[in-house]
């Protein structure tokens, strides 16, 4: 049994719940690390096209620029909603259309928990994030990105600011086969007692994702490229509280299984990324190296 499927079965679907619609939160990060680090991080070039989203009832959470005027996030940012709206840079672009990927049941650990938004105008200033199609390997090194909540995992989320920060995490497992969903977990650099699954040790900028990060970006570099190779959709605890503290787990879904889904409705952009992703398939075990997410 692979290290995902057993955290499944340990900590069944209860936990999910707080992956739909309810509170904002967003990333928890290490109590022993500055915050304006995280804040850093998301606001590199590389990580530019992320951007808050609110649908027509008020819940918000997180979104990326695929095309100039298409994003990608989580299917239950869809539920119940008329419409959305996008602000990236401080600019607002309203929806014209959304689209939930047919897959999607409720359970996030089904792997389809994508959402398409069409916006009403293009972005011009800000380059779309290129879509990685291969599947991950475990131990890979990812930056989740997204807006709301935030805390220390100490304390798991406490407040809502609405600012963009990012964290890194190694891919640590799957929860299914195929691997359609990958988890990695918020380990505690105190104790190895929060361990669940994965190296005990946390990187520099480790954390965890929160509801409002729904819809963010998992991006991994690729010999030196950086890609778009998820979508945030929950956080699971084994402790009963998923509330984004140490050794709590972000789950997020891979793009490789729904990208012919996103290609049926995004022209150009996704199809070039599907070209590019094959030559750099093989280059995750030096992507490992050189990433800057470091071990503490």
């Amino acid at each position: 049994m692979n290290p995902g499927k057993k955290l499944a079965a340990l900590w069944g679907i209860p936990t999910l719940a707080l992956a739909l619609p309810c509170s904002t939160q967003s990333a928890t990060i290490r109590d022993d690390q500055p915050d304006s680090s995280y804040l850093a991080l998301a606001n590199d070039s590389e990580f530019a096209a992320v951007g808050l989203f609110v649908n027509s009832w008020g819940f918000t959470g997180s979104a990326t620029l695929i095309a100039p005027d298409w994003i990608l996030t989580a299917a239950h940012n869809l539920v119940a909603a008329s419409s959305g709206t996008f602000t990236l840079n401080g600019v607002a672009y309203a929806s014209t259309q959304l689209i939930g990927n047919p897959g999607w049941n409720g359970d996030g650990f089904n792997g389809y928990d994508f959402g398409l938004v069409h916006l009403s105008s293009p972005v011009t200033n800000v380059t779309p994030a290129t879509l990685y199609t291969e599947s991950l390997q475990p131990v890979l090194p990812a930056t989740f990105v997204g807006f709301g909540l935030t805390g220390t995992g100490l304390t798991g989320y406490k407040t809502l600011d609405n600012l963009k920060r990012a964290f890194n995490n190694e891919v640590d497992g799957d929860f299914g086969n195929p691997a359609r969903v990958l988890g990695c977990d918020f380990d505690n650099p105190h104790t190895n007692a929060d361990n669940s699954f994965g190296s005990a040790t946390p990187l520099t900028l480790e954390g965890c994702v929160a509801n409002g990060d729904s819809g963010g970006g998992v991006f991994v570099t690729i010999n030196s490229r950086t890609y778009l190779a998820g979508v945030i959709s929950f956080v699971a605890a084994t402790d009963g509280s998923a509330n984004a503290d140490y050794g709590d787990v972000s789950g997020f879904g891979q793009i490789s299984f729904v990208a012919p889904w996103i290609n049926s409705h995004v022209p150009e952009p996704s199809t070039t990324a599907l070209l590019i992703g094959l030559g750099w398939v093989l280059q995750w075990q030096r992507s490992r190296r050189n990433h800057a997410g470091r071990r503490a």
